[in-house]
């Protein structure tokens, strides 16, 4: 766990947003997860939280009403659930919506990467369509761009297919009442908790090689149980 969070934490520590999620998720996929769907690849951060935090993920989120802070634990499970195969990575899918026959697929991180460089967030979604959208017909033939209300409903279907790409969790807050949505930025609780089981590691370290005179490489090879009580006698 230690070496996996050290490991995670040197790969990501220089780079933000996209490049950060891509590169923590290499630490698990060992290949390029660049053309994942998102959700996907988020699916393989959740197993390095695992590794370096446990089982639940813990999460902390603000009340829009009255700004108390509440928590919010979640079995890593539940949300992984659907992503226990690694079959399906991402290929064109055929949806109907209304008179539209729409092939398109999920987005991925290089897609992300490719649309950041445009101006506003309306051209950053069209070139995101345009990159994901395949074709359109009609009936009769004819072909046309989508109208805003079948842009939502191709999002919708593919958050079906690639849940974790949003995730949001229905909360009531324990202070006012006031219920609300609650989004969950799953690469930037990963970050967040392997960022601090890296530096406690680091801190770790730096007590016990002080004291022992051991190198980095003989403490991450301690078991939990003779760490604590090295930790304890340092």
């Amino acid at each position: 766990m230690a070496s996996s969070a050290l490991a995670a934490w040197e790969a990501g520590a220089d780079m933000e947003g996209p490049l950060r999620a891509l590169a923590l998720a290499r630490m698990v996929t060992r290949t390029d997860a660049a053309s994942l769907p998102l959700g996907r690849r988020d699916a393989h951060l959740l197993e390095l939280y695992s590794d370096v935090h446990g089982q639940t993920l813990e999460a902390q989120v603000d009340c829009l009403s009255c700004e108390a802070t509440l928590s919010l634990d979640t079995p890593i499970g539940e949300l992984r659930a659907g992503y226990e195969e690694d079959r399906d990575r991402g290929g064109l899918r055929e949806f109907t919506l209304g008179e539209a026959r729409v092939q398109a697929r999920c987005p991925t991180t290089a897609d992300l990467l490719a649309v950041e460089s445009e101006p506003t967030v309306p051209a950053a979604r069209a070139a995101l369509l345009a990159r994901c959208v395949a074709s359109v017909s009609r009936n009769g033939g004819a072909s046309g761009p989508l109208d805003d209300a079948e842009i939502e409903e191709l999002g919708h279907r593919l958050e079906l297919v690639d849940p974790l790409v949003d995730v949001r969790f229905d909360v009531t807050c324990d202070e006012c009442g006031h219920r609300f949505a609650a989004f969950l930025d799953v690469p930037e609780l990963v970050w967040e908790a392997t960022s601090r089981a890296a530096r406690r590691t680091l801190r770790n370290v730096h007590v016990l090689a002080q004291r022992y005179g051991w190198t980095e490489g003989e403490i991450l090879r301690l078991s939990k149980r003779r760490l604590k009580e090295y930790l304890d006698l340092a």
